[in-house]
């Protein structure tokens, strides 16, 4: 038994971390790679919009289209962010505020793009009530703080 016990604080010390590294490197280049083409997507469709004079006729349907797009790009950055302080390894309540408040970002996106008219208003009361309780959660994790 104590060979398996060995075994295990070696995977657990030595292994894993080295394994955690490798996959959040990874994660952290893949996303950054991500959030560059969907910043060049962003540019290219904001330059089609003011070519073609969607932002001069005050189209409802351009702004949303080009603050969906901008708020899709925040919550990217803030979840690559997210992934960059498990590599650097910060404390796990760091992460967890970080967490919320890109689940906070991710629903706030939501009503950013919805079309009112046509969405449910129980889907809205759910949003809503979760955005409510994440801001609860993330004030309670501030508050420990």
């Amino acid at each position: 038994m104590p060979n398996t016990e060995k075994i295990t604080a070696s995977f657990t010390s030595r292994i894993y971390p080295r394994f955690e590294n490798l996959i959040t490197t990874g994660l952290v280049i893949l996303t950054s790679i991500m959030i560059v083409a969907a910043f060049w997507g962003l540019i290219i469709e904001t330059y089609h919009l003011v070519l073609h004079g969607a932002f001069d006729s005050l189209d409802h349907k351009a702004f949303q289209s080009a603050f969906g797009m901008i708020m899709t790009l925040l919550i990217a950055i803030e979840f690559n962010h997210t992934i960059m302080h498990v590599h650097l390894k910060s404390g796990r309540e760091v992460i967890a505020r970080t967490v919320v408040l890109v689940s906070i970002l991710a629903i706030s996106r939501q009503f950013i793009v919805f079309e009112i008219e046509s969405t449910s208003p129980l889907i809205l009361f759910a949003l809503a009530f979760s955005l409510l309780s994440l801001g609860i959660v993330y004030w309670l994790l501030e508050r420990k703080k």
